[in-house]
């Protein structure tokens, strides 16, 4: 049930979509039937009883006069069996000769001509070069003319071709034209003519006023939007309504009485020129920059072709290559509704491809049809031609408006959409943006922290080199003094007693060892920080390694030494130049600020895998802040001003023992003072490294 009840809701909407896309099609051919009803009523709803159509009304007798030679006289004078018998109106197509049509008296169905009312000839096309209406007066035929090459003093000034009749008479008439030979004539009572008259013009007056304001509208968009489309939909309205407007005789009742001959030129250069501007409305519209590239080169083909016609105009040959710009429109319908249906099958049905296909379909049917009937072919319908023509033209003129109209709103609707996604890409960029600038910033204060820090290095680096300096000019130069002293009194005062000499050889190598010591860290000191150093690891001999440290010590004068080597450990695996440059700090520590004294150095295991390396003193002992502050690189604690130094053999000292994943500790010593544990770890990390610190290779020779 709720199934049911939540489908209805889905088809009501469906149905209503489907309402809602109806609505401007109904709507759009709704309007277009109106406009045809508007202009074709007059025609369609002649009033009965009113007027006599020529030909099928009336018979009428027809003589071709090839050469255009014979006179009214000649005429009247020939026998009944020189004329053949019309009994349609005359359509004879494009011909150079001329027409002679016997009419005989005419009776009305109402019997007006009895009644004394006058009568009148109508006829239609307005286009017909010359038109001559023949009648006895006596015993004189009467003659009065009109066309559209007719000066307008010598016709009635209306558009259609109007001559009055004499009520019960035969007449003659005369008909001769470059343009179509088709007439359609009608003869009417006075009151009946003025009411056909207002109809028609009616009629006509609406549709030139909906084809002017179409033309204007185009225009106008055209001018606003600049597009090239809109441009040639506007030249090819305002070319068919310019052409329509001298078909149907326009131009000759609105142009001065001395110009009005420029309306059978206007026919003439409109039926030639109106092809190109057609052309190149199609072309704009479906072809080019399109896939139909051989077809658009058709188009401008068929459209060009009538222009090359135009001089016929001049030298008196038009009615020889009229049908060129007769049959052009007709080929150039056929071709655009060849495309728009190709179209409408490729790219699906839509209101754009329907508004281009449908009409274009109608235009080429109707268009061979006029062509037929212009050409003399078919005869002509109750309507006059010009009037399906001009009819057509607007029609397609206003489907192919709003089909235009369609592709721009469907260009607007795809521009939106396009304007939504560059907006959605916007905020997507400027979000990109904001985090780039982020991350840059992120980069750039990282960037700042590390040029911070490298002008915090590169001061201490400084201090350092000052305090290299220093310690040169001090720690380097007392050794230097003790060995140059030594070797002067050797010089000065040379003894044979053995114990002066022991005496100045110790001075000397002791000496020599503190230079060897503060050369040691220092190369220690920058290469410990290096990331290629790597401990050179064998098995050396406990003894060994005491044996340099024990040495500072008996040559120190204030201290004994005092060794404790475990009998459990003889040898063990480290890098012995490194472990013999630390435990040799330890007790050059403890020789420079202990008290005079003792001086134990242990050996001992701490559990397996692990041997520790004491060096206890007898005081005076360190501060407990001081425990840790004492390793740190430089750092000489509360004593510098007491002794000489750099800072660096504790330092170094910590440094070589995490290399072999051990430590460096201190704590107070049983004997009283200080006692600093080297411990060495048997199984090192394999990066070897502990707590963090990098590793790094050491040149042993250049460090001894």
């Amino acid at each position: 049930m709720n199934a049911i009840r939540s489908s209805a809701p889905v088809r009501r909407s469906f149905v209503g979509a489907w309402l809602r896309r109806l609505i401007f099609p109904v709507w759009l051919l709704l309007s277009l039937a109106i406009v045809a009803l508007t202009i074709l009523s007059p025609a369609w709803l002649q009033p009965s009883g009113n007027g006599v159509e020529l030909g099928s009304g009336v018979p009428m007798q027809m003589l071709v006069d090839g050469e255009g030679k014979l006179g009214i006289e000649e005429v009247a004078a020939l026998p009944e069996s020189a004329f053949r018998l019309l009994d349609r109106p005359l359509s004879e197509g494009y011909s150079s000769s001329v027409y002679w049509l016997k009419v005989n008296p005419v009776a009305l169905p109402d019997g007006a001509e009895k009644e004394g009312v006058a009568l009148w000839l109508s006829i239609l096309p307005s286009y017909l070069d010359d038109v001559r209406l023949y009648q006895l007066d006596g015993e004189q035929w009467h003659q009065r003319r009109s066309g559209d090459t007719v000066a307008m003093s010598e016709r009635i000034e209306v558009r259609q071709l109007l001559f009055p009749l004499a009520a019960g008479e035969p007449f003659v008439l005369r008909v001769q034209s470059t343009s179509p030979v088709a007439m359609d004539a009608r003869v009417w009572r006075s009151d009946a003519l003025l009411t056909q008259f207002s109809r028609v013009e009616w009629a006509s007056g609406v549709h030139q006023g909906i084809n002017l304001m179409l033309v204007l509208l185009i225009i106008g968009a055209a001018l606003v939007l600049r597009m090239r489309s809109l441009a040639a939909l506007a030249t090819g309205a305002a070319a068919a309504l310019a052409h329509g407007s001298a078909d149907r005789g326009y131009w000759q009742v609105w142009l001065p009485a001395e110009l009005a001959h420029w309306g059978d030129v206007g026919v003439k250069v409109g039926t030639l020129v109106l092809p190109i501007a057609i052309a190149w409305q199609f072309r704009e519209l479906l072809t080019i920059d399109t896939r139909w590239k051989r077809t658009d080169k058709l188009l401008l083909a068929v459209g060009i072709a009538p222009l090359l016609c135009l001089p016929s105009i001049a030298l008196g040959t038009y009615q020889d290559w009229a049908w060129v710009g007769v049959i052009a429109p007709w080929a150039l319908s056929a071709l655009f509704a060849f495309v728009a249906w190709g179209n409408l099958i490729k790219d699906g049905a839509s209101t754009e491809t329907l508004l281009m296909a449908l009409p274009t379909t109608l235009y080429g049917i109707l268009g061979l049809y006029v062509t037929l009937v212009y050409m003399g072919v078919t005869p002509p319908p109750q309507i006059e031609t010009s009037i399906l023509w001009q009819l057509e033209m607007l029609l397609i003129n206003i489907l192919i408006a709003v089909a235009v109209g369609a592709r721009l709103v469907r260009r607007f609707r795809e521009s939106m959409e396009h304007q939504k996604q560059l907006v959605a890409s916007l905020e997507k960029s400027e979000q990109a943006l904001e985090e780039r600038v982020r991350v840059r910033t992120e980069e750039l204060l990282q960037a700042r922290n590390a040029m911070q820090h490298a002008l915090h290095s590169e001061r201490e680096m400084r201090l350092e080199q000052r305090q290299f300096f220093h310690m040169v000019n001090h720690e380097f130069r007392t050794p230097l003094a003790v060995v140059d002293s030594a070797a002067t009194e050797q010089e000065v005062f040379p003894t044979v007693d053995s114990e002066v000499l022991v005496q100045r050889a110790v001075q000397i190598r002791r000496a020599c060892r503190r230079l060897t010591a503060l050369v040691d860290n220092c190369l220690l000191n920058d290469r410990l920080g290096t990331t290629a150093f790597t401990p050179q690891m064998q098995c050396v001999p406990l003894e060994d390694l005491l044996a340099d440290a024990a040495q500072l010590v008996q040559w120190s004068r204030r201290h004994r030494l005092a060794l404790d080597l475990s009998e459990e450990v003889f040898e063990w695996r480290c890098d012995p130049t490194l472990v013999s440059i630390a435990l040799s700090n330890l007790v050059d520590n403890a020789i420079k600020y202990a008290k005079s004294g003792r001086i134990l150095i242990e050996a001992c295991t701490d559990g397996p895998g692990r041997l520790e390396l004491s060096v206890h003193d007898e005081g005076p002992g360190l501060p407990p802040d001081e425990a840790e502050r004492i390793f740190e690189r430089h750092e000489r604690g509360d004593h510098a001003d007491q002794t000489q130094g750099f800072g660096l053999g504790l330092w170094v000292a910590r440094r070589i023992a995490r290399q072999h994943g051990g430590d460096v500790t201190v704590s107070p010593s049983p004997l009283g003072g200080t006692r600093f544990v080297l411990t060495l770890v048997q199984e090192a990390p394999a990066d070897g490294a502990r707590q963090g610190e990098p590793a790094g290779q050491l040149n042993t020779e250049a460090a001894r």
